[in-house]
């Protein structure tokens, strides 16, 4: 699906209403602005109501802080 839409002075731009239901995008939404050499996309973040328990149910690795000085120290973990 490909529609043109204006940009107003501030920056902002209108989702036509057919983009947001097919994405089943709601009110108030956060989406992520992602710059592609020349284009810019967007896409919807379905964030859950607690972040808390949301980053919990991501199963990521846990490490102490002597772990983490340890693998810095080693150059497992660069910027």
């Amino acid at each position: 699906m490909v529609r043109t839409v204006e940009m107003d002075k501030s920056g902002r731009v209108v989702i036509p209403k057919e983009i947001r239901r097919a994405l089943k995008m709601s009110g108030e939404q956060t989406l992520l602005v992602e710059v592609r050499k020349e284009e810019i996309v967007l896409k919807p973040l379905y964030l859950k109501s607690d972040p808390v328990k949301a980053i919990a149910e991501m199963n990521l690795p846990v490490a102490t802080w002597e772990e983490m000085e340890k693998q810095i120290e080693e150059g497992a973990l660069q910027e």
